[in-house]
């Protein structure tokens, strides 16, 4: 039988080192932040066969000394423009030379401006809604592992399930901020925080997959060694965990690759954040969760 769990090390430094390559990529190229954040002007216009003239319109604002943050399609005839805060002459200007330089027959459907307070509103409420969801969940586990023998603590499965999570947010926003140094589309907004509450939620639900079976097996054998009973439930729930991400996955990239252009970011987020999370829900929860608990009978028996 193959020691997955004895092998931790090298699941811990792994994680270490793509974590810490992460903040280099956060700290370094920075995120690619869009105006749901930082306030700025949203367009929407429309025309036929618009979507194809999208690096058209860039080039059509630079003309006019207008930088255009993204030009994303909604559609074949429609594309969503973000930008700084547009003074009414300069939004003018813009759409009289876009109708100029690159379609005639291009209508305004629709446009709104973010302030920087609401932006900083946005900023806080998503920090507090990742805080919140991450306490709730160290809760609900050890409640709903509270009835456990006493050689495990509910609230050790809580915490590790929480640590895991940090690691797989901390991991994707790196990849985020990877992908978007080099492609401007990969931005972070309202769609990104929607996205690493999702990815929590797969986290959390393979991380339970797995606790769930080791938790079936300390009340069936409550004599026997925490990291036996962990490799042995690990090895009976690691083909459903990897076939349950894998599904969803295949889903994910048929809608990356055949999608719009304005769920592309989210997709991908996704799909980075469902890999890393079925990974840490594996290999770094149990295994911390097996690494606290020797610590804690060692503390007990010194």
């Amino acid at each position: 039988m193959f020691k997955v769990v004895k092998n931790r090390l090298y699941f811990y430094i792994f994680s270490i080192f793509i974590v810490v390559l992460s903040f280099l990529a956060i700290f370094i190229w920075k995120l690619n932040i869009s105006i749901d954040f930082k306030g700025g002007s949203i367009i929407e216009i429309s025309a036929p066969d618009l979507a194809k003239s999208a690096d058209e319109v860039k080039e059509s604002s630079l003309s006019v000394g207008l930088e255009i943050q993204s030009a994303s399609s909604s559609g074949n005839d429609k594309l969503v423009i973000r930008t700084k805060n547009l003074s009414p002459e300069e939004h003018t200007k813009l759409i009289e030379n876009l109708k100029v330089s690159v379609n005639q027959s291009i209508v305004e459907d629709n446009f709104q401006t973010i302030g920087p307070v609401v932006s900083q509103d946005l900023t806080r409420k998503a920090i507090w809604a990742v805080v919140i969801a991450s306490i709730a969940i160290i809760f609900y586990i050890a409640y709903a592992f509270r009835k456990l023998p006493k050689s495990a603590s509910s609230w050790h499965f809580g915490v590790t399930a929480v640590i895991a999570l940090i690691h797989d947010l901390i991991v994707t926003t790196g990849f985020v901020a990877l992908i978007g140094h080099f492609y401007s589309w990969m931005q972070v907004d309202s769609l990104f925080i929607t996205a690493l509450l999702t990815i929590m939620g797969f986290s959390v639900h393979d991380t339970i997959v797995v606790f769930d079976r080791i938790r079936e097996n300390l009340v069936r054998h409550p004599g026997a060694d925490l990291e036996t009973l962990s490799n042995d439930s690990i090895l009976q729930t690691i083909s459903r965990s990897i076939n349950t991400s894998l599904t969803t996955i295949l889903v994910l990239l048929a809608l990356f690759l055949l999608g719009g252009e304005s769920i592309k970011h989210f997709v991908l987020t996704l799909i980075i954040g469902i890999t890393f999370g079925t990974y840490s829900s594996i290999f770094i929860a149990t295994m911390l969760l097996v690494s606290w608990n020797n610590l804690t009978n060692k503390k007990l028996e010194n």
